[in-house]
């Protein structure tokens, strides 16, 4: 097909640069110049190049005059082209050849990919064929990179670990992923293509209005949902439908998330059943305690009259004997007698003691701002009878004020100067002296420290237990009892109690009380 250029050409147009060979004008000329394309004019006779425009030369990486006499077969940096002579039969049969790929390498090594389109014109009495290059290189790339990235997502939500899928305006699947099909069983079917609603035509109308308000750009989601199917199987389900978007902004169709969580709704289930078995057995177990709480209230009472009663009567018929018959005894039996007075004695000192620790154990805290200097001068006080006629040097460092109960924390306090007190019994000059010990930002440490017989470190840990002794009750009289109310006192603050010493070398004993937190209230 042979067209005459100067019939069919406007000027004005830029898509094809007018054949300039011999076509006269200055318009025609600087078309052909400006193309924003790559022009070449060959003879349609011979296939060969007449004239190239400057952005042809740029594309191909030759000179103007590199390329003249050339024909398109020569060129190097076309790979793919056919023949130069089918090429020119099949202009002469259809007018026009079209390549819409062809790759090419440039000179400089680019590898690039054009649109080339050859037409064949009559340029006033000669006739030629223009040939038109387009760079398509990025377009190309962008086209395989949107195609890589659309197979990314297919294979993204394909083998996604949630149950998802992705629906067109027409509700039909673009992609679903296994573990979709998996949940809903559809293992095995192909989906792709299909209606939503032909999947399932169990779907309730409700979802038809759903999907339509989501089309229109709503977001909807439900945390849990029992879904039925056509089956009669049901489970919980949480869902999410949001519509997803074009390039240019329109809705393209829908995306639904769903995840099947009946698992979850029965473990929740399970937990509510076995909180409301334990709530049931706090409450016989507290009514359990509080029960042996009574009788253990009982015991103390039985404990404070009935076994005291007898032991005071011990204690005083041992008295009359001694006024009575005392002088007519032998002193062996006189030995005995004082012998049986003092463990009497002894006894009603355990009988008490035992009953104070009872009591530190169920006594509530009342807990408050406490001034340690002035609780241990007070507790001091105790011991001004029993320490007047020996010789110690009290050291009393500087104390800060903690939260805790004063009426307890002062009878740990007493208990351990008591201990200080007794076992520096042997000291000409007896030392004691009461602190507070480097500690963290969390708690108070308070030692109390003396010169006297000391302990074997390795049995440290032994000290705070009722009844546990390390020395003979001739040698240091008491019960045994003293320290195991320090640690229980202690323990109720929510602080610690320990020990070091040597064998005649002295004792320090430690405990914490926690601090105030940030909100003024106690540990």
């Amino acid at each position: 097909m042979i067209r005459d250029l100067q019939n069919t050409k406007a000027p004005g147009h830029v898509t094809r640069a007018e054949p300039v060979l011999r076509a006269p004008g200055f318009i025609y000329r600087r078309l052909f110049e400006t193309a924003q394309e790559g022009i070449l004019i060959l003879d349609a006779d011979t296939g060969r190049i007449c004239e190239a425009n400057s952005f042809a030369g740029e594309l191909l990486g030759f000179s103007r005059s590199g390329l003249a006499g050339k024909t398109l077969g020569e060129l190097g940096p076309f790979k793919d082209i056919e023949a130069d002579q089918i090429l020119l039969e099949r202009l002469q049969r259809d007018g026009q050849v079209r390549y819409a790929d062809l790759p090419m390498e440039t000179r400089d090594g680019r590898e690039l990919v054009v649109e080339m389109v050859c037409d064949t014109y009559q340029a006033g009495g000669q006739k030629v064929i223009q040939c038109s290059l387009r760079d398509i290189t990025g377009r190309k790339r962008a086209e395989a990179a949107l195609r890589e990235r659309e197979e990314q997502l297919r294979l993204y939500t394909e083998h996604s670990p949630a149950p998802v899928a992705m629906f067109d305006l027409n509700m039909k699947y673009l992609v679903a992923s296994r573990r979709w099909l998996e949940d809903f069983g559809l293992g095995g079917q192909s989906v792709i293509g299909r209606s939503h609603y032909e999947v399932f035509p169990e779907i309730p109308p409700r979802w038809l209005k759903i999907h339509r308000r989501c089309l229109a750009g709503a977001v909807e989601k439900c945390d849990e949902e029992l879904f039925t199917r056509a089956d009669g199987t049901a489970d919980w389900i949480r869902w999410e439908v949001r519509p997803w978007r074009r390039a240019d902004g329109a809705v393209g169709g829908l995306i639904i998330f769903s995840e099947n969580i009946t698992s979850r709704k029965r473990a929740e289930a399970e937990i509510r059943k076995l909180n409301a078995d334990l709530e049931q057995r706090v409450v016989e177990r507290t009514a359990q305690l509080e029960a042996a709480n009574r009788e253990l209230e009982a015991f103390s009472y039985s404990v404070s009259h009935d076994l005291r009663a007898p032991v005071r009567h011990v204690m005083g018929f041992v008295e009359l004997l001694q006024k009575d018959a005392g002088p007519g005894l032998s002193e062996n039996s006189r030995r005995l007698l004082a012998t049986i007075f003092q463990s009497a004695k002894r006894m009603g000192n355990l009988i008490d003691d035992l009953l104070a620790f009872s009591r530190v154990g169920r006594a509530a805290l009342q807990k408050a701002e406490v001034d340690l200097d002035e609780l241990v001068r007070d507790a001091l006080g105790d011991f001004q009878a029993e320490t007047a006629a020996r010789k110690i040097v009290w050291s009393i460092r500087p104390l800060p004020a903690v939260r805790a109960d004063r009426a307890l924390l002062r009878l740990a306090l007493v208990n351990l100067v008591s201990n200080a007190v007794k076992f520096t019994g042997a000291r000409a000059e007896a030392k004691i002296e009461i602190g507070c010990a480097p500690a963290g930002d969390d708690e108070t440490v308070v030692f109390i420290r003396d010169n006297g017989a000391g302990f074997d470190p390795r049995y440290a840990g032994k000290l705070f237990g009722v009844f546990q002794r390390l020395h003979s009750q001739a040698e240091f009289p008491g019960t045994g009892i003293g320290l195991a109310n320090v640690q229980r006192i202690i323990h109720r603050h929510g602080g610690r109690t320990w020990a070091e010493g040597a064998v005649d070398g002295g004792a320090t004993f430690y405990f914490s009380i926690p601090k105030p937190n940030d909100h003024g209230g106690g540990i």
